[in-house]
C-alpha cells in the first residue's frame, strides 16, 4: 500500500511539473539570439551573416524585436570588398498554440525591415551601377524554429528571403545559432 501511495505521489508531482513548464512564446518572455548563416542568389554575390537580437513577446504567440547583423561578401579572390550593416525591427507570429506544440519547440514565421549600410569598393565592372555604397532598405521573410534544451537555452534556425532597396541583392538567406531566454 505504501508502495502504491508513494508512486501515485511521485506521478501527481511529475505531472505538476510538467503542467508548470511555461510556453516559450508566452506574454513576457524576452530570448536573446546569436548566431551566422549563408546567404545567395541569383546574379548576386554570396554573403556570409552574422547576427544578434531580441525577440520581446508583447501576447502571447507574437513577439516584437530587433536583428542586428553584418554582412559580408564571403569570396577568397574578393576580400573585405562587399558588406551589408542592416538595423532591423522583427515581428514573428509563433504557431505553437494554434499547432499544439510542446513547449520545447517554437515554430514561427514573421518579417524583418530596416535600415541597412551597404558598403563596397567598386573595383568589379558594372559593380558600382548595382551596389553603390550607401543607406537602403533591407527586407526579410522568414520561417524559422527553436529547440530548447532546458528551461533557458535552445538552438535556432531560419530559412527566409532578403532582398535590398537600389541593388539587385535578393535571395535565400540561411541562419542557425543559439537563443536564449532572458
Amino acid at each position: 500500500m505504501k508502495r502504491i501511495i508513494l508512486v501515485l505521489a511521485l506521478a501527481l508531482s511529475l505531472s505538476g511539473l510538467h503542467a508548470q513548464e511555461e510556453s516559450p512564446t508566452a506574454k513576457g518572455n524576452r530570448l536573446l539570439n546569436v548566431g551566422v548563416g549563408i546567404f545567395g542568389g541569383t546574379s548576386t554575390p554570396n554573403f556570409m551573416p552574422l547576427h544578434i537580437g531580441m525577440d520581446f513577446f508583447i501576447i502571447n504567440n507574437l513577439s516584437l524585436g530587433f536583428d542586428l547583423s553584418w554582412r559580408y561578401y564571403a569570396s577568397k579572390i574578393e576580400k573585405d570588398r562587399h558588406m551589408l550593416f542592416p538595423v532591423q525591427a522583427v515581428v514573428d507570429y509563433h504557431f505553437n498554440e494554434l499547432m499544439h506544440m510542446n513547449s520545447s519547440w517554437d515554430f514561427y514565421a514573421g518579417l524583418k525591415l530596416g535600415p541597412g549600410y551597404m558598403y563596397t569598393k567598386e573595383e568589379w565592372e558594372d559593380w558600382d551601377t548595382h551596389y553603390e555604397s550607401g543607406v537602403k532598405f533591407v527586407f526579410d521573410g522568414v520561417i524559422g524554429f527553436r529547440y530548447y534544451f532546458n528551461e533557458k537555452v535552445g538552438v535556432n534556425s531560419e530559412i527566409g528571403v532578403i532582398s535590398v532597396s537600389g541593388t539587385k541583392t535578393t535571395g535565400v538567406n540561411f541562419s542557425a545559432g543559439i537563443s536564449v531566454k532572458l
